[in-house]
């Protein structure tokens, strides 16, 4: 019995003692654990504080990345109005150098026609007092110059008139007395299919007149009838007339007034 006691008693003290260790292990570990949680939280809270810090440095960026946008935004609409206003001005400019060149060109013109107008005022008044103008400004003797020589000039408008129609008889009684021979014969030079036109080796100097006909033979055969439109020294152009052409003209073909 007292050996049963004395087991219990170790038994006792020995569970007193790992209790008292297990609890100082315990004690340890709990106080590990409360050290680390507590660096877990200064963790979680610095971590918490870095990103509410980032998302407000985030939002900021945001913030300023939409500014930045929008002062490209108008930074290129004020470009674009740059240009615009720029193309504008050169455009100016353009029509303004434009103008300057035509008002150079029309300065230059007016220098011009000034001089000639200088140069014609010289030659009239160096004509003037060679028909015996002396003083130009004496009116009543340019307007004495002016009639008599418009009187001279009607004068010999009479007799150019006068000789004209004396030209004219004499021509008409010369084309009379040099009329187209009768029976006066050629042959055909040339013929022209794509103008519609001959030539004759007869001219002005076998009598040949414009509106003169001819009939054109091939073989004792009428080929056609053709009239004279243009007169040479020896050469002629005629046209056939309309319903006198029986076959087309060839080189070679006489022709009979």
């Amino acid at each position: 019995m007292k050996l049963l006691i004395r087991i219990a008693f170790v038994i006792t003290i020995v569970a007193c003692i790992g209790a008292g260790y297990f609890a100082r292990q315990l004690g340890a570990k709990r106080d590990e654990l409360q050290t680390e949680a507590t660096s877990l939280t200064t963790q979680k809270n610095k971590l918490t504080k870095d990103l509410t810090d980032s998302r407000a440095d985030l939002t900021t960026a945001k913030q300023n990345l939409t500014k930045a946008q929008d002062n490209l935004t108008e930074a290129q609409k004020s470009v674009e109005a740059s240009k615009s206003a720029l193309a504008a001005k050169t455009q100016e400019a353009e029509k303004l150098q434009t103008s300057l060149s035509a008002n150079t060109a029309e300065l230059n013109q007016v220098k011009t026609d000034r001089d000639t107008a200088q140069q014609t005022i010289k030659k009239i008044q160096d004509s003037l007092a060679a028909a015996g103008v002396a003083d130009v400004g004496n009116i009543d003797q340019l307007r004495d110059k002016i009639m008599a020589q418009a009187e001279e000039n009607q004068l010999l408008g009479k007799q150019l008139t006068a000789a004209r129609d004396a030209n004219a008889e004499i021509a008409q009684k010369l084309n009379k007395s040099i009329a187209v021979p009768n029976n006066l014969r050629g042959r055909v030079a040339v013929v022209q299919d794509n103008w519609d036109f001959i030539v004759l080796n007869l001219g002005r100097n076998q009598h040949v007149q414009p509106k003169t006909e001819f009939i054109v033979y091939r073989a004792d055969k009428m080929v056609a009838k053709v009239q004279v439109q243009t007169v040479g020294e020896n050469t002629c152009i005629a046209e056939a007339l309309p319903g006198f052409q029986l076959a087309q003209p060839r080189v070679g073909d006489v022709v009979v007034h």
